[in-house]
């Protein structure tokens, strides 16, 4: 009966430790720095402005820091924003002499007890298609999708770099 009862006993100490060992492999992530730079709309009074207003007066980035102080990995999968038709993850890269923007289709990582930070020159949000300006004052929500540890409204401050 005792050997019985110490064989429980030991399951349950095992059992415990498994289940705190897998609740300390979370991310724990802390978001900051989110920022945005102003953008005026092009006024679609001639071909020329609608021309601008599709390629250079239209979209717009959001900039921010994602700190992770948890013993697991996270993943950045996509981002959202009611002021723009389209949002994605872009990278910055350069070839050959120009640099240019690519979309990031396979999310970002954010390393255990690491940082992501997303900056001009890098990797950003990229808004696409504006729906209004974005003034500086101005606050936008952007929506974060995160692999694990799910989603999270940031609020970008527009200002100058």
């Amino acid at each position: 009966m005792t050997m019985r009862f110490a064989g429980v006993l030991v399951f349950l100490v095992i059992l415990g430790l498994a289940g705190c060992q897998r609740g300390a492999q979370v991310p724990e992530l802390v978001i900051s720095e989110v920022w945005s730079r102003p953008v005026a709309l092009a006024q679609p009074d001639s071909g020329a402005a609608m021309e601008q207003m599709h390629h250079a007066g239209s979209n717009g980035v959001v900039y921010l820091q994602i700190e992770n102080r948890g013993a697991a990995a996270d993943r950045l999968l996509r981002a959202t924003s009611e002021v723009c038709a389209v949002t994605e993850l872009h990278e910055t890269i350069m070839q050959g002499d120009r640099m240019r923007m690519q979309p990031v289709t396979s999310g970002l990582e954010v390393p255990a007890h690491g940082r992501l930070q997303l900056s001009p020159g890098g990797h950003h949000i990229m808004l696409m298609n504006l729906k209004r300006d974005l003034a500086a004052g101005d606050s936008i929500a952007v929506l974060l999708e995160f692999e694990k540890s799910g989603s999270q409204t940031v609020f970008s401050h527009v200002r100058q770099p």
